[in-house]
């Protein structure tokens, strides 16, 4: 891969990791690219889609989110990572993860605990 792409690339990373709900055309207005060479470097670079990149950044920023806050309402967690509505966020996640965000948020606590657990034992 050629520096601009790797620029770009982080650049669309950056990004979707400040607001996964960003959509692949905002982010091409944005950079001034169009979304085929978007998709083409995400593809190249990664091997995935850029939703399916999109939703893995989701993720992991979800699970981050709720690891550092595991009481946060869904709301401001919907809308602190770029969701128009709490609805759409949990429209998002239950696509990528299979979860909803309560779901995810009760798995989450659950694994934490357990690697609490674990380090005092």
């Amino acid at each position: 891969m050629s520096s601009k792409q790797d620029l770009l690339l982080n650049a669309v990373i950056r990004r979707l990791n400040r607001a996964p709900a960003t959509l692949l055309g905002e982010i091409a207005r944005e950079l001034h690219v169009s979304t085929r060479t978007i998709q083409n470097v995400v593809k190249l670079a990664t091997g995935k889609t850029f939703r399916k990149l999109r939703q893995e950044l989701l993720v992991e920023r979800v699970k981050g989110l709720l690891e550092s806050d595991p009481n946060r309402s869904i709301k401001e967690l919907s809308f602190e990572l770029g969701y128009k509505s709490p609805r759409s966020f949990a429209r998002a996640t239950k696509q990528c993860c299979g979860s909803s965000p309560e779901q995810l948020r009760s798995r989450i606590i659950f694994h934490v605990i357990q690697d609490e657990k674990e380090t005092v034992c």
